[in-house]
C-alpha cells in the first residue's frame, strides 16, 4: 500500500514516515507540506492512502479532501489532527477516520488497516461542523486529474443541465470549466462573495461591471474581463441594482 504524508511540520512528517517504515506492507511514496502540493503529487505517485494533516497553511486538510473526493477513484484518507474534543466528535459522528497527535504506532496500524474512501457528503458534513472558512479553490476534474481554480479568479457559476460552468479569468484569458458541484451548495459555501442573479447563475459581486437592458426588456450583467454576459431575472433585479448603486457611491 502506497502512502502520501501531508503535514506542514517537517518533524511530524519525519515521525510519521518513521512509523510507517516500521510497518510491513506500507510504503511512503511522497511527502507534502500543504494541500495544494498534495494535489500536484497525486497523478505522479498515485497513493492508496493519504495521511492528511488538517491545519496546514494555504489549503487545509478538509478542503484538500473535498477536492480529492472528486476523483473517479480517490485514495483513502486518514486525517491527522490535534483538534479539541468538539471537532473529534464531529469526525466520529460521520465515521471519518482520524489520528490524534501525537500518533502512536499501534493506532496508526489500526487506522491504515481500516482506511477507506470517504464520500463527499461525509467530508462536507465534517467541514460544516469543524470550520467556517471559505475555501480558497474550486476544483474541476480534467482528464482524470484535478485542476484548481482560485476563488478570487472566478467571475460566475452557471448551471448547465447536471453540471455547472465556472467562468474565470486566468493567464490574461477568460476561461470556462465544468464542475459537478450544485449551484445551491456553491451559494451556501461561497456567500456573501457570490450572489444569485438568476435561478441558474451566481456571480462574484466584486467583479460586477455593468447592467444593460435589451430591446426585449431582458437585463444582462457584464463582468470584468469577460465578454460573456449573464441574464438577470426580475426576481433578483432590484437587489442587483442596489448593489451596483452602492458600488458607485
Amino acid at each position: 500500500m502506497k502512502i502520501l504524508i501531508a503535514d506542514d511540520e517537517p518533524l511530524a512528517r519525519e515521525r510519521l514516515k518513521s512509523l510507517c517504515d516500521e510497518l510491513c506492507d506500507y510504503d511512503v511514496v511522497a511527502e507534502a507540506k500543504h494541500g495544494k502540493q498534495v494535489l500536484e503529487l497525486l497523478p505522479e505517485c498515485q497513493p492508496d492512502i493519504i495521511l492528511l494533516d488538517i491545519r496546514m497553511p494555504g489549503m487545509d486538510g478538509l478542503e484538500t479532501a473535498q477536492h480529492i473526493s472528486k476523483l473517479e477513484t480517490p485514495p483513502a484518507i486518514i486525517f491527522t489532527t490535534a483538534y479539541d474534543q468538539y471537532a473529534l466528535d464531529a469526525f466520529d459522528n460521520h465515521a471519518v477516520g482520524y489520528l490524534l497527535k501525537p500518533i502512536k504506532k499501534e493506532k496508526l496500524l489500526n487506522s491504515l488497516n481500516a482506511a477507506r474512501q470517504l464520500s463527499r457528503a461525509q467530508l462536507q458534513s465534517v467541514q460544516n461542523e469543524t470550520a467556517n472558512n471559505t475555501p480558497r479553490y474550486i476544483s474541476a476534474r480534467v482528464k482524470g486529474n484535478i485542476q484548481l481554480i482560485p476563488i478570487d479568479s472566478i467571475r460566475y457559476f452557471q448551471a448547465d443541465q447536471k453540471y455547472v460552468n465556472v467562468g474565470f479569468f486566468a493567464d490574461n484569458t477568460a476561461q470556462e470549466l465544468l464542475i459537478e458541484d450544485s449551484l445551491k451548495s456553491l451559494e451556501q459555501t461561497l456567500s456573501p462573495l457570490f450572489i444569485r442573479i438568476h435561478r441558474n447563475a451566481l456571480i462574484a459581486e466584486e467583479y460586477i461591471n455593468g447592467l444593460e437592458k435589451d430591446r426585449q426588456g431582458a437585463h444582462w450583467l457584464s463582468l470584468q474581463n469577460m465578454e460573456y454576459k449573464l441574464e438577470v431575472s426580475r426576481r433578483h433585479l432590484a437587489q442587483l441594482r442596489k448593489i451596483i448603486k452602492n458600488k458607485t457611491l
